[in-house]
């Protein structure tokens, strides 16, 4: 099963759908879908999931546990006590509806199922971009929603950002829901209660984004050197890094993406802590070496970087950078991004060689 992403046994197509290419080449490019109806069907999602007792496989008695199937294929996606509800992924965002109809030119942007159905998201595009100064940098901002039904993940939604030059993601909690909480929209309320908690959410998701775009920015104005890149890799790998030849291999390839600036896609930013951010980012999402577990059989080490960033360690690791850059530059001398011009060097004092070399790369 390539990507991890689920096949849908009866219809064949990769449960997913994008209104752009969606991952590893997989699943329909779309035009949009009105309702998320239409998203799940056009996903391959409409299917229902089952909770069955279980039995003790040598003597067939019935045990104190029930499994969650799907229906269409029989396969389990996880065990539970009795009490465990489940939730069909008709239901499972529908309310999205609601948000779409509480912010004109929010529309769906992606769904899919994972690890055979086990986990289920969706993705609903902002019209809130991110602009780093007066440059062409430019940020998308989605809402992911994601649920699971092997209990692996509780229902999450949170902001999150796709970098346009180089399609490195980072993501963010709500900024009134700092753990990155389920939205609680009972499937009883009415329609009227239903858009109304919509209206919040985007509300509270739009401040997110200023939230967000406020601290790439200060970043973006923030020069590197020496003693900050160092300060920066202590504190995101620890002061030892230096001892282990994984670490060094991870901080090598870093400074090897903050030299490069995307190839200088965006030269005004270069030698800036927003810069190292997106070392840091392109890294997790392209480069980093992962660990296959069970449920990445058949995957490339690409792919199980892929849902990594998406929703494990590579993400977390993404915002533990993200907040250490933050700290440790906080009172980094002052780049003006306006004074660099197409072909210049770097925005710091110290040329990018001064600052790899602190680095002993």
């Amino acid at each position: 099963m390539s990507a991890n992403i689920s096949i849908n046994q009866n219809t064949g197509k990769a449960e997913i759908f994008s209104t752009v290419m969606p991952w590893h080449g997989l699943g329909q490019v779309v035009a949009g879908a009105q309702t998320w109806a239409d998203a799940m069907s056009l996903a391959s999602l409409d299917w229902n999931v089952e909770k069955r007792q279980l039995a003790d496989p040598t003597t067939g008695t019935l045990v104190d546990a029930y499994g969650t199937f799907r229906a269409d294929t029989n396969a389990m996606l996880g065990i539970f006590k009795e009490g465990y509800k489940i939730i069909q992924n008709r239901y499972a965002f529908d309310f999205i509806d609601a948000l779409l109809e509480a912010e004109n030119g929010a529309h769906y942007e992606s769904a899919g199922a994972l690890d055979g159905g086990r986990r289920v998201w969706a993705m609903a595009s902002l019209p809130h971009d991110i602009r780093i100064g007066l440059t062409d940098d430019v940020t998308k901002t989605f809402l992911l929603f994601a649920t699971s039904h092997d209990g692996s993940l509780g229902a999450t939604c949170k902001l999150t950002s796709v970098r346009v030059v180089c399609n490195n993601t980072l993501s963010a909690a709500l900024s009134q829901k700092s753990t990155g909480a389920v939205v609680k929209v009972k499937h009883t309320k009415s329609a009227e209660v239903r858009l109304e908690e919509a209206r919040a959410l985007m509300a509270d998701a739009k401040h997110s984004v200023y939230t967000l775009a406020e601290k790439l920015n200060e970043l973006a104005h923030r020069k590197v050197n020496s003693a900050t890149a160092l300060a920066v890799m202590d504190r995101v790998f620890g002061d030892k890094w230096r001892e282990t030849t994984r670490s060094q291999n991870r901080v090598a390839k870093i400074a090897e993406l903050f030299e490069s600036n995307d190839d200088n896609a965006i030269p005004e930013v270069r030698g800036t802590a927003y810069n190292l951010l997106n070392a840091f980012t392109q890294y997790t999402d392209h480069f980093a070496t992962v660990r296959k577990t069970n449920t990445c059989v058949g995957m490339t080490e690409a792919q199980v970087r892929t849902k990594s960033a998406m929703f494990g360690g590579g993400d977390d690791f993404k915002v533990d950078a993200l907040n250490a850059i933050l700290d440790v530059t906080a009172g980094a001398p002052r780049h003006e991004l306006a004074a660099v011009s197409v072909g210049s060097g770097s925005g710091s004092d110290e040329s990018i060689d001064d600052v790899l070399r602190s680095l002993n790369i």
